[in-house]
């Protein structure tokens, strides 16, 4: 049997010592943290461990929680921030400094691919071409269906930033998935 108060009141009660409440929450929104996580390309051997991470932050920090925004949005900026500090603790991956003509053989190799595996495999090679912020935006935006006005709250940006950067966003993807050789005979 599940509860179906609403984030605000859970927030209200884990603020005020309810150790279910703040369970609750973390059981509602878990499987969101990990999705955003993979999308930000933390690998699945560390995945769980940065999700723990998250849910200590959020529970240090219930307090500075301001009510009346939505609680996904901070939740978000919490996940987004753990995932650009796992990147900077394990120094920058190799995605940072390879070329991307060396990376594109990969991801063309799978372009016909009608499996979900190969696919999914190919959109975050993709997406491991995009600087941090504009990973974040897209994968906040696109993948996770948010309102630019909640991009821009969760990244502690402005609506123009988030345009910006979406914009980027999907032309640097557009040009990863089209593979090399796209303009070629």
């Amino acid at each position: 049997m599940g509860d179906d108060r609403s984030d605000d009141l859970l927030v209200a009660d884990a603020r005020d010592g309810n150790v279910r409440a703040f369970e609750t929450l973390l059981d509602r929104h878990q499987s969101r943290v990990l999705r955003v996580l993979r999308l930000m390309g933390v690998p699945s051997i560390d995945r769980e461990d940065v999700a723990q991470e998250v849910l200590i932050r959020v529970f240090r920090h219930l307090g500075g929680f301001r009510a009346g925004n939505p609680f996904s949005a901070w939740l978000y900026r919490v996940t987004v921030n753990a995932s650009y500090d796992y990147h900077s603790r394990t120094s920058r991956r190799a995605r940072d400094e390879v070329p991307w003509s060396e990376d594109a053989p990969e991801i063309a190799d799978t372009r016909g691919a009608a499996d979900p595996e190969g696919l999914k495999a190919r959109l975050e090679a993709a997406l491991s071409t995009l600087s941090d912020r504009e990973r974040a935006v897209f994968v906040l935006k696109e993948l996770e269906g948010l309102e630019s006005i909640e991009v821009a709250k969760a990244l502690g940006i402005t609506q123009i930033t988030v345009r910006r950067h979406l914009g980027r966003a999907r032309e640097r993807l557009r040009v990863a998935l089209s593979g090399p050789g796209r303009g070629a005979a």
